[in-house]
């Protein structure tokens, strides 16, 4: 989406400071959406953003809860562009910025390969957000000089399932880990 002077002037605020780029996105609706790394002035806004999934969601994409766990916290709020990436996904919602979703990876020590977690507030599923973060995080691994990019999720998670199907992801079970599937992508050989 070409980034016109009126949408830009409502994110301004956002991205005046910003150390990295950004993206503006056009969501299937047509609401314009700001993809951008993750910075430390997002702490409380991101930590909100993770307690106010619901116990199912944080479950589903984190095979965990947020809400006792400061140093999980930290940890997530930590990335430094090659072992730890996370961008957010921000629109407005009655006038106020808002995030709406956060993908990031990790790496694996020594390897060429990350996981991945991607989490959309549930008013906003649907409408093309975790596809557009999806894209920015899977282009910037390869940047990074990633070869595969993957993910442990819930069995029962039909939303993962589907994005991940959607843009090209391998499925496979491993009974080892429980009621687990593993999605994965090759990003570069």
């Amino acid at each position: 989406m070409p980034y016109t002077a009126d949408i830009l002037k409502r994110f301004n605020e956002d991205i005046d400071d910003l150390d990295g780029g950004f993206w503006v996105e056009k969501l299937r609706d047509g609401t314009p959406m700001l993809i951008r790394q993750l910075a430390d002035k997002d702490r409380d806004r991101e930590f909100s953003f993770l307690n106010d999934l619901g116990k199912g969601m944080a479950h589903f994409r984190f095979l965990g809860s947020f809400s006792k766990y400061a140093k999980v916290h930290d940890q997530l709020m930590d990335i430094d562009l090659h072992n730890r990436m996370a961008y957010i996904a921000l629109a407005f919602e009655n006038d106020e910025l808002t995030e709406i979703g956060v993908a990031r990876y990790g790496a694996y020590e020594g390897d060429a390969h990350c996981e991945f977690a991607i989490a959309v507030s549930e008013k906003w599923q649907r409408r093309g957000v975790a596809t557009a973060l999806m894209k920015r995080l899977m282009e910037t691994a390869t940047s990074e000089g990633f070869s595969k990019i993957s993910s442990m999720d819930a069995s029962g998670n039909l939303a993962m399932d589907g994005l991940a199907s959607s843009i090209g992801f391998t499925r496979f079970k491993d009974e080892q880990h429980g009621p687990r599937v593993f999605h994965e992508y090759i990003l570069a050989l």
